[in-house]
């Protein structure tokens, strides 16, 4: 399935073919559509995350249509969405009309799977007519859902002039716009196409994506709602709101729209179970969190890429508890399912950190680095030194940080912060001027007298402290 956005016509005919289709197929009777006709269909349900009918679609109407070309098609793209491109091949060798556009994006897209870049290139360089809409949205949509969105940009340059306000032109630049990151200029597009066509689930939802991008979290929501009036079984939507809820600490509502996307289909039920736990950790529930991540840990339908960290989170719950022997059981099953996670000895780490032991935890936290040496690894180390007092040692990896990525994200602020707390002048002013926004001493004593009035007297006395060291 091309991730393409329907156009709200061709929408609305397909859902009400659905409808059709289902109360044949619940009586019993048999009903006949042409071949487009069942290859479009079993491609709406694909968009609205329903594999297993868009599969028996695309079986009932290769009974009917047994050579289709675009029947075919569609069922490779579903074995391609399962991650089933060997049987997606052997779909390919039973098609007869290899000298089709839609066959030669198909097999391009296996082509660049394989990362034969060079030879996908040539194959669509013999598609005739480059300039035709339908052909520069497939292979668009192809390089965007293959992860080259910029190889894109030269296909769209076909139709900049002829196509400018064509639905399908502007949905497809927007979503590439999106995938380069370029999420200003998306968003336009997105709030151009929904003007046009303001009950399109996917129009609202590319919105949402942009302002989650941005961080701007309420907007995201508020856009993800509006999908929803759309669509109510628009499944995508549910999962960016449970996103963007979490990240404003709403934890209660990010479950319940997290629900709500299981419900249809849209994420697995260990997901939440997983997610159950690692809130409940969050709180200092060690017994509750456990019980849902050993849930998630033994069902059998878990993505076993996730497991080592369900162990090494599992075995932090149990450590808490006092149950230290079968904790160290549980980081050792999470080594040997993939000795190179790096999260489960950060993990690890900073459960020996909490618990006092500064050996230990250094220890583990140098097999982290041994295995990735990058800023991203002495973020995390400086993140959970500096939430456990161990401002020094923060202090150390955060100046790691620096000088492997000079420009990593807020570093310089980080750096400030503690260089503030450990009152060292010197070294405040030198980070202080590189932040986006800087601190002013006038900030600080509003601090301090906020404190004040507050009767924090501890922390009003710190504040005062640092003043003066700063001063």
């Amino acid at each position: 399935m091309s991730k393409k956005n329907l156009l709200s016509g061709r929408d609305k005919e397909l859902q009400e073919l659905a409808e059709q289709y289902e109360a044949a197929k619940a009586e019993n009777k048999p009903i006949y559509l042409d071949a487009d006709d069942l290859a479009d269909l079993a491609d709406w349900y694909a968009m609205h995350g329903k594999s297993e009918q868009a599969t028996e679609v695309v079986e009932y109407g290769l009974s009917l249509h047994p050579d289709s070309t675009p029947l075919l098609v569609e069922q490779a793209y579903l074995f391609m969405d399962a991650q089933n491109r060997e049987q997606a091949k052997l779909v390919i060798e039973r098609i007869s009309e290899d000298y089709s556009s839609e066959v030669k994006v198909l097999k391009a897209n296996i082509l660049l799977g394989e990362g034969k870049i060079d030879e996908a290139e040539q194959l669509l360089d013999t598609i005739e007519d480059k300039e035709e809409l339908a052909n520069i949205v497939d292979v668009s949509y192809m390089y965007i859902d293959m992860g080259y969105p910029v190889k894109a940009l030269p296909w769209l340059a076909r139709g900049s002039e002829r196509y400018a306000e064509d639905e399908a032109y502007l949905a497809v630049t927007a979503d590439c716009f999106h995938a380069q990151g370029l999420n200003q200029k998306a968003e336009a597009l997105y709030n151009k196409l929904i003007d046009k066509n303001p009950y399109s689930a996917p129009y609202w939802f590319g919105l949402a994506r942009c302002y989650f991008e941005q961080q701007l979290f309420d907007k995201a929501i508020e856009a993800c709602d509006y999908a929803i009036v759309a669509d109510e079984e628009f499944a995508e939507a549910y999962i960016m709101k449970g996103h963007a809820f979490y990240q404003l600490g709403n934890e209660e509502s990010a479950l319940e729209n997290y629900t709500l996307a299981e419900k249809y289909k849209a994420i697995n039920p260990d997901f939440l179970q997983m997610f159950i736990g690692l809130n409940e950790i969050s709180k200092g529930h060690w017994e509750e969190g456990y019980r849902h991540l050993e849930s998630a840990i033994q069902s059998k339908d878990t993505d076993s890429t996730i497991l080592p960290s369900l162990y090494a989170h599992a075995g932090n719950c149990l450590y808490k508890l006092g149950k230290k022997r079968k904790a160290g059981q549980y980081f050792k099953k999470s080594h040997e399912i993939d000795p190179e996670d790096v999260d489960s000895y950060l993990i690890e780490g900073r459960m020996y950190m909490e618990d006092g032991d500064f050996d230990k935890a250094v220890k583990k936290w140098a097999l982290a680095l041994e295995r990735a040496p990058y800023a991203d690894t002495w973020n995390e180390i400086g993140i959970y030194s500096m939430e456990l007092g161990q401002l020094n040692h923060a202090r150390m990896a955060f100046e790691h940080v620096k000088e492997l990525e000079p420009d990593f994200e807020n570093i310089n602020e980080k750096l400030a912060s503690l260089y503030l707390l450990l009152k060292d002048k010197e070294n405040f002013q030198k980070y202080n001027q590189l932040c986006k926004r800087p601190f002013q001493l006038e900030d600080l004593k509003k601090i301090e007298e906020m404190l004040e009035s507050e009767d924090k007297e501890e922390l009003a006395q710190a504040m005062k402290n640092i003043l003066n060291a700063l001063q």
